[in-house]
């Protein structure tokens, strides 16, 4: 979840380095999410030749958002943006002066479908990775516009393209863009494949409020990603020229109609963008900014722990609570569950010397402000007698995977890790 930074494609940068040292602020106070929303033949130049073993802007692109903190996502798209290799043996046809493969031309759809394969073999990482964009096709790889040579393959190639990256990111979040597809593409993203929806063009005409009620009713079952439209370095007045009307008299009124409709329509991701548009949320809206940070995404917290000990049990009741408007996805397909609340006993050193986890609480039905409550029962008998410290926290159970969950506890005492002290236990 998080605000979102991004990189729009190559040609924006020097170095790879230029935009860590402007964005370094927004990346360290704001940011969760480093977007990479980059064109085919940038990421693979050549047939085998991937951007992420040789070129030394994207490397360092990624590096810097990693050492920040910052998880990755992606969306790389095709129209004017396919590689040459590519491009010499398929049938295409010209927009803004560049040639683009029509989408149900055949040597376009087998080395897609193999970069696919290997760009998941390298990014189907949720130790670094958040989600995927998995079409790709279209206008800005926002599938508005794709051309076929014939229309009636239209359903052949959408399946194709998005089970070929289902396959690749069977670790991640899978997204699709949403109100670009017709009820059996539907059926298909959202319902077979389990996809999640991701919609740019709020609030604008390109985004209405009858779409905007269909999208969110993906909530809480899908993880639900927000963006605004991209206006680039023009003035607010730009708007005007754009909507039709001047609906607002500066970026700070832009900008905080954009996060009230974002919480609005329970987000977990809303895009900070380039460096044009971060530095007027840090400089003209900063109370956006903030407003998003606190509310955006999901804000778990144990509101209440009691306990006590007998005959060798523990007896833990707990409450918890999500003050956020998003959720936290752990229903989703690819996640299945791998994060569980869970209690720890530490010696001296910190070190865990019994975990415990509770099904008792499912975090992604923590949505709204509803608290769930649980008594878990653990047994204690066979612990060696001493002074333990007792902590909590929300846990991947799987090794080698993702990080733990932050809490949302004000002014926490950390243990180790994401673990929260709660007491002294002596046994």
């Amino acid at each position: 979840m998080g605000w979102t930074l991004y990189t729009e494609g190559r040609s924006w940068h020097k170095d790879g380095k230029e935009s860590w040292r402007i964005q370094d602020e927004a990346a360290k106070k704001y940011a969760g999410v480093f977007y990479i929303r980059w064109k085919w033949d940038e990421i693979e130049k050549e047939e085998g030749v991937y951007a992420w073993e040789h070129d030394s802007i994207f490397i360092n692109l990624v590096q810097g958002a990693l050492d920040r903190g910052l998880r990755l996502a992606f969306r790389i798209f095709t129209h004017t943006g396919t590689p040459k290799y590519v491009l010499d043996k398929a049938e295409t046809f010209e927009h803004w002066g560049k040639r683009t493969p029509y989408a149900d031309d055949p040597v376009f759809l087998e080395k897609y479908e193999k970069f696919i394969e290997a760009f998941g073999k390298k990014f189907n990482d949720p130790s670094c990775v958040d989600y995927v964009d998995c079409n790709g096709l279209g206008w800005w790889g926002e599938e508005h516009n794709i051309k076929y040579k014939n229309e009636a393959n239209k359903h052949y190639v959408h399946d194709r393209i998005c089970k070929a990256y289902a396959k690749a990111f069977d670790k991640v979040i899978n997204v699709v863009n949403f109100g670009v597809r017709d009820e059996y593409q539907c059926k298909v993203a959202f319902e077979e494949l389990e996809f999640s929806p991701r919609r740019d063009g709020l609030v604008s005409k390109w985004f209405t409020e009858k779409d905007r009620l269909e999208f969110i009713k993906h909530f809480p079952k899908k993880v639900i990603i927000t963006e605004a439209c991209y206006w680039g370095n023009n003035p607010i007045e730009y708007h005007e020229k754009e909507e039709g009307r001047l609906i607002w008299k500066s970026w700070a009124e832009y900008y905080d109609d954009v996060v009230s409709l974002s919480l609005k329509s329970h987000a977990n991701y809303l895009d900070m963008r380039t460096v044009i548009e971060t530095q007027r949320y840090l400089n003209e809206a900063s109370d956006a900014a903030l407003r998003f940070l606190k509310k955006g995404g999901y804000r778990i917290y144990p509101k209440e722990i009691t306990y006590n000990k007998k005959n060798g049990v523990i007896k833990i009741s707990h409450s918890w609570q999500n003050i956020g408007v998003g959720v936290m996805p752990n229903n989703n397909k690819n996640l299945h569950y791998k994060y569980k609340v869970a209690f720890a006993l530490f010696n001296e050193k910190n070190e865990i010397i019994k975990k415990w986890y509770s099904n008792n609480i499912e975090i992604s039905e923590l949505i709204d402000n509803k608290v769930i409550t649980a008594i878990d029962r653990f047994e204690i008998n066979n612990m060696n007698k001493g002074k333990y410290k007792f902590g909590v926290g929300i846990v991947n159970t799987i090794p080698n995977d993702s990080k733990d969950i932050v809490l949302s506890i004000n002014n926490p005492i950390k243990i180790k890790n994401e673990w929260i002290y709660i007491c002294n236990l002596d046994l």
